[in-house]
């Protein structure tokens, strides 16, 4: 696998300046050197592995996100990145979720969200020249990640603040009412 950091270091854990740079200017963190570490040591275990690329781990209130260079995931098969996420979730007592990178936001965050849909975005300019980005999601029934881990990897990897609405609400239906008899 493709580190940001040399392997070297990261399997002695003595940081070479550049890599001691890289993490000085907190592009990455003990988090992602820890995550760094287990990909490689799992990378003799699932060889399809050694083609992917790493971009940054992210800690989630409910999950963890572990984000790929884009086309990463292509030529592993589905039941090896099942066995993956199991293993690493267990080692990182946290529930995981693999996701591929993409230049375009609009599809990263649909990569994140799946199987929910996006409905629409909205782009938000705030008065002191800030930008937000609303994203209206189908069904919060649908989506299998929480909306602050959802918002935080987004913030992470692509450095957008996000809002997140939903077209549905899980609401309580109204109950039907029976046939009333009325007397006369």
């Amino acid at each position: 696998m493709e580190f940001p950091l040399c392997t070297f270091d990261l399997k002695t854990g003595i940081f070479c300046s550049k890599c001691r740079e890289k993490i000085r200017q907190g592009l990455y963190d003990e988090f992602d050197i820890k995550v760094m570490k287990l990909l490689l040591e799992l990378e003799k275990r699932f060889p399809r592995l050694q083609k992917a690329g790493y971009v940054k781990a992210v800690n989630g209130k409910e999950t963890i996100f572990i984000v790929l260079r884009e086309g990463s995931l292509r030529d592993v098969k589905f039941k090896d990145l099942a066995a993956l996420r199991r293993i690493l979730s267990e080692k990182l007592e946290k529930h995981v979720r693999i996701v591929e990178d993409s230049n375009d936001v609009i599809r990263f965050i649909e990569g994140v969200i799946t199987p929910a849909r996006i409905i629409a975005v909205n782009k938000i300019w705030l008065p002191d020249g800030s930008e937000e980005m609303r994203v209206i999601l189908d069904d919060r029934r649908r989506l299998k990640v929480g909306v602050n881990s959802l918002v935080k990897v987004v913030e992470e990897v692509k450095g957008v603040k996000l809002n997140v609405d939903f077209e549905r609400r899980w609401r309580i239906r109204p109950r039907k009412v029976g046939k009333r008899i009325s007397q006369v």
